[in-house]
């Protein structure tokens, strides 16, 4: 079903891609994880269905489990079932079959990932388009939102990836170690998250492009583009940045929902 787009602000087509696999090293299956008793897939669909600026959003999925439920609660999803290495690898294989001009990929693992975000990261991305002495006019063009990190707990989880980036708000490096070094002074540290925006034609290259040395020691998939010489466009959001990475992640998604709820 092709869906409108509510935005006034610009004409191109823009997809919403959320990768959800079912095997994973941390946390099989999490996908369908209830989180206060509804599917995480569910959680991360509904907060995507509120941005204005995307005119469709599709579940990725490689697993029979994940398409029945997409199905019988009517989220549009979409069959990959190459061996993908990477979320990005799987949206890029999926849009073969997708028409648009820019996708959006979501992680299937942020049950409350803000919806103005992701607005947020659309509107700054197409915006940047038209400033050509910052970002020359280019057909590859990637984007990435990032949030600044205020608790200590997430500087050192390895599962929050870190950023550095120019004065020009483009990527210098990501990593999993705190970015950076501060030698005696106080700093501020910044979280990338797992909420990209790729033109069609960066998408296309993506997964042309060999892994390097630095994505498989990091094991983050935008410094693919950084080694290869691709700028990465950072936007500030305030995004909580609240991703479910391990089993005991779910507690703490549920006790942040339900403070809301007071």
């Amino acid at each position: 079903m092709q869906l409108q787009s509510r935005s006034t602000i610009r004409s191109s087509k823009i997809i919403g891609l959320i990768p959800a696999r079912w095997q994973s090293s941390r946390f099989e299956g999490k996908p369908l994880k209830l989180i206060n008793g509804k599917p995480m897939i569910e959680r991360v669909y509904n907060q995507c269905s509120l941005v204005e600026s995307l005119d469709k959003v599709i579940v990725l999925t490689d697993d029979d489990r994940i398409q029945e439920f997409c199905k019988e609660n009517s989220i549009p999803c979409l069959r990959v079932d190459d061996d993908c290495e990477t979320g990005t690898d799987r949206c890029a294989k999926a849009i073969e079959s997708i028409e648009a001009d820019f996708f959006v990929n979501i992680q299937g693992d942020e049950p409350v990932i803000d919806p103005g975000s992701i607005d947020l990261l659309i509107k700054n991305f197409l915006e940047n388009d038209s400033n050509t002495n910052v970002f020359p006019r280019s057909e590859i063009r990637i984007g990435n939102a990032y949030t600044e990190i205020k608790d200590d707990k997430k500087l050192h989880d390895k599962n929050v990836v870190k950023v550095v980036f120019d004065k020009n708000k483009k990527a210098l490096f990501f990593s999993r170690y705190p970015l950076p070094f501060l030698k005696g002074k106080s700093g501020k540290f910044f979280q990338q998250l797992g909420l990209y925006i790729y033109s069609k034609e960066a998408l296309n290259l993506f997964s042309k492009l060999p892994s390097l040395s630095l994505e498989k020691s990091e094991q983050v998939e935008l410094l693919r583009f950084l080694e290869h010489g691709y700028s990465v466009e950072m936007t500030k959001v305030r995004d909580v940045g609240l991703s479910v990475d391990i089993p005991e992640d779910i507690k703490l998604v549920e006790d942040y929902l339900n403070k809301l709820k007071k």
